[in-house]
């Protein structure tokens, strides 16, 4: 039933999502050319995908914590790698997405909540190699999978904090003098959702971009989409199916767009 009525939503986004040609503000338009027109390659990507497959290929059987809604909405207390890497990993469309929304707004402080095995973490500090990020994971056993992963790519400066996201996200915010991009990827229900949100906004500046992983995985997620979208002080946001992105910037006027991608 879960699995007709996420394709039934799918229908409706695509009939009312809009391309290029339907943006008519500079920044959207640049933004949809960068980001989600030409959906690209990149040969600073190869080595991550590498990665996920020798993780793919992996059935060692690990423990697992889940302070959310689990995999597909079941919470499993042991899980092999591979199930892990194939269930909680952004699919390679979407990781190239967040790695080109990382290098056309170049973050200087990257900060994600959920970090699984690490896949989107590398991703969004690939595309800005310069920045520092902190990602949070609550089970012991898959952070020290993505801090073994994150030992391969030395270039890259990422911290891994592992606790329940009530208590290490804001130790996280406090770490950072301000929040550029921030990537909501845990928990996955509604009131969790919308207060690690509320907990970002103090720190958030014209420039920040918040995205909200998987805005219509549920009825809850896609109320909290709703909540934060039309939130007072996010003036564009955006609906890409699969995630959702607020802006801040005092000079936009308040809009919003969904984007076919």
């Amino acid at each position: 039933m879960k699995a007709v009525k996420l394709i039934l939503n799918f229908i409706k986004y695509y009939f009312v999502s809009v391309g290029r040609h339907g943006l008519q503000s500079s920044f959207m338009y640049n933004l949809n050319e960068f980001v989600w027109r030409r959906d690209r390659k990149d040969a600073d990507q190869e080595k991550i995908e590498k990665y996920r497959q020798s993780l793919l290929s992996d059935n060692t059987i690990v423990s697992v914590r889940d302070f959310g809604a689990g995999f597909g909405g079941k919470v499993y207390k042991q899980l092999p790698i591979s199930f892990i890497a194939k269930r909680s990993s952004k699919p390679p469309k979407y990781a190239r997405m967040l790695f080109r929304l990382s290098k056309y707004l170049k973050p200087q402080y990257i900060l994600e909540v959920g970090t699984s095995v690490g896949i989107s973490a590398l991703y969004q500090a690939k595309g800005s190699p310069a920045a520092q990020v902190i990602t949070l994971e609550g089970c012991d056993q898959t952070a020290s999978l993505a801090r073994k992963g994150f030992a391969q790519f030395p270039e890259l400066n990422i911290e891994v904090i592992e606790g329940e996201f009530s208590l290490t996200l804001p130790q996280a915010i406090s770490k950072m003098p301000r929040l550029d991009f921030v990537y909501l990827d845990g928990n996955h229900k509604l009131k969790p959702t919308l207060e690690y949100f509320e907990m970002c906004l103090a720190n958030v500046h014209d420039d920040t971009v918040i995205i909200v992983d998987d805005i219509n995985w549920s009825e809850e997620m896609q109320e909290a989409w709703k909540e934060i979208s039309s939130h007072p002080r996010v003036t564009i946001s955006i609906d890409v199916f699969m995630m959702g992105l607020v802006f801040f910037n005092k000079g936009f006027s308040k809009e919003k767009f969904v984007v076919r991608y």
